[in-house]
């Protein structure tokens, strides 16, 4: 690990410890990254179980009130590439986006993160059968150098993603739905998309200039009543997400946030 690498996660550890009050925290100290992730983990459950976060947290039974009872949710490949296996937050925050799935009925929809392909998987799921997923990531032969800034934990999910040899859709009943695309978000054409997705999933690198570009092109690819859903929001290790959303807050957009999880949503008018 570089001498800055560590400095900056011993500050933000040391930072989040205080904070925290956790002293299981401690049995971590030879392990960085993984004392990061607890502490943040533990200050993400404060904030979301004690309704301490600044975007509002409705119910997704009156969000989704749409959906017909009958529906049921479809979730797959839980063996490997799974979020259950990681986290109960995790798990609210699958089940979450497919329960907006359902509820939106997209017929285009676009990603930027594709990592395993969980996401994307779970997506044409949900979706209506002549739904196509269009899934953006870096390709796997990519340098670190990106447009713009990124965090460490988004370097640590780029090395999770070097390691993946293929995606958990490739041999499922929906693959077919699911378009794969590559390249940096930050530069990518997306011009062949304006106007175009009905539900976009900010999923790629998590600092705050990323986050806002992002977003800027998901504006751009949306239409009047698409939805936009951002991952990670109240995570401390991915701080970008946040202060970008309380930004757009602030701004009058009717941002919202899943109870329990680490989604954001709202609808573009």
């Amino acid at each position: 690990m570089k001498m800055g690498n560590v400095i900056h996660v011993g500050f933000v550890a040391a930072r989040n410890f205080v904070v925290g009050s956790n002293l299981a925290a401690l049995t971590l100290v030879r392990h960085p990254y993984q004392m990061l992730y607890y502490i943040g983990e533990c200050l993400f459950l404060f904030k979301t179980l004690l309704n301490r976060r600044k975007l509002p947290q409705p119910a997704l039974g009156r969000v989704l009130a749409q959906v017909k009872t009958e529906e049921e949710l479809r979730l797959g490949n839980l063996k490997g590439y799974t979020w259950f296996l990681e986290n109960p937050t995790l798990a609210a925050d699958i089940v979450g986006l497919c329960l907006l799935c359902r509820a939106i009925k997209p017929r285009v929809i676009f990603e930027i993160g594709t990592q395993t392909g969980y996401t994307a998987l779970h997506l044409a799921l949900n979706s209506p059968d002549d739904a196509t997923v269009y899934t953006l990531d870096l390709p796997p032969d990519r340098s670190p150098d990106v447009a713009l800034k990124t965090t460490l934990a988004d370097a640590r999910e780029r090395r999770k993603k070097v390691a993946v040899k293929r995606p958990c859709f490739e041999d499922s009943s929906v693959a077919h739905k699911i378009a794969c695309l590559t390249g940096d978000s930050a530069v990518f054409d997306y011009s062949p998309y304006h106007g175009r997705v009905d539900l976009f999933f900010i999923d790629g690198a998590h600092s705050y200039e990323y986050v806002r570009s992002d977003t800027s092109h998901a504006l751009e690819c949306c239409h009047s009543g698409s939805f936009i859903i951002w991952h990670d929001y109240g995570r401390v290790e991915v701080g970008g997400v946040e202060r970008f959303l309380h930004e757009m807050k602030q701004d009058g957009h009717d941002v919202r946030a899943i109870p329990g999880g680490s989604l954001a949503y709202m609808t573009v008018h």
